[in-house]
């Protein structure tokens, strides 16, 4: 039995406010947990959260385990400086992640340097290893779980992650936008058959085709199709527009229920066990 929690949901920036009290405003970050593999999903803002929770566990041995990042635009590794276990000796992570115009580890430590971080990477005491992936790739994990790198649209580019879990396979699919009326294929085979479909639910058809081409996020309506066509077993929409209140979001959500039953909107603390 592996644990999957969503610890941020949200796309582009964090967003805070009562109107998105049920859902949260912290950005990217899901943890899946499979007997000792540790895998997060992303360093937005929420891996803060996870941080704070998983040192109040007293694991033994210290905190172990692996980063995917999926990209290093801001909403997905701003929380990293925040990730308590980075600072003490003792625990273990490895960060994962595709080289852009520099180095994976140039980029994380450009992004604590001044002026923009009073404190810079080297006041990190885990001990963290930076490898480079790609797409196509595999990356073995842990005893019973390993993940598939695959390219997704996005500018400056993105990977996808699928996760497999001692036979179980999850998903993950932030940032990616689909052409107008046509799934992409490459997401679509990575999807089929999935156990979850975790996938960016940014924007609604309307809003996407009427001033959002181009940004690299998907529409709801559309990443509903793809669960369909992919017959996968259960799909949370993810990485929210930081303007959705929940009102709206709830309201995807009925609809999306009404085409594809097996859905959910990812929320800050839900936990899915598989």
């Amino acid at each position: 039995m592996a644990t999957l929690t969503f610890w941020g949901v949200r796309g582009s920036i964090a967003a805070c406010g009562p109107e998105m009290i049920r859902h949260g405003g912290n950005t990217s970050c899901v943890s899946i947990e499979h007997e000792d593999c540790l895998v997060i999903l992303d360093a937005g803002t929420g891996i803060r959260k996870l941080g704070n929770h998983l040192l109040s566990q007293g694991r033994p041995g210290g905190v172990k385990g692996s980063i995917l990042l999926s990209h290093e635009h801001w909403d997905h590794i701003q929380g990293l400086p925040f990730f308590a276990p980075a600072f003490s000796p003792g625990h273990h992570l490895v960060i994962y992640g595709e080289p852009k115009n520099r180095g994976l580890e140039e980029i994380i430590r450009n992004q604590m340097q001044a002026p923009y971080f009073p404190i810079d990477l080297d006041t990190f005491e885990a001990s963290i290893r930076f490898v480079e992936v790609g797409p196509g790739q595999e990356i073995r994990l842990g005893e019973g779980v390993r993940a598939t790198t695959h390219r997704l649209t996005h500018p400056n580019g993105a990977l996808g992650y699928l996760l497999h879990v001692d036979g179980k396979r999850v998903a993950y699919v932030t940032d990616h936008e689909h052409e107008p009326g046509r799934l992409s294929p490459e997401v679509l085979d990575m999807a089929r058959g999935a156990d979850i479909l975790i996938h960016d639910s940014q924007y609604s058809r309307d809003l996407l085709q009427r001033d959002r081409k181009g940004w690299g996020h998907s529409a709801w309506e559309d990443v509903v199709d793809l669960a369909i066509e992919a017959r996968v077993g259960r799909l949370f929409l993810f990485h929210h527009d930081p303007d959705a209140a929940d009102e709206e979001l709830d309201d995807r959500l009925v609809r999306a229920r009404e085409r594809f039953p097996a859905t959910d909107m990812a929320r800050e603390g839900l936990t899915v066990r598989f």
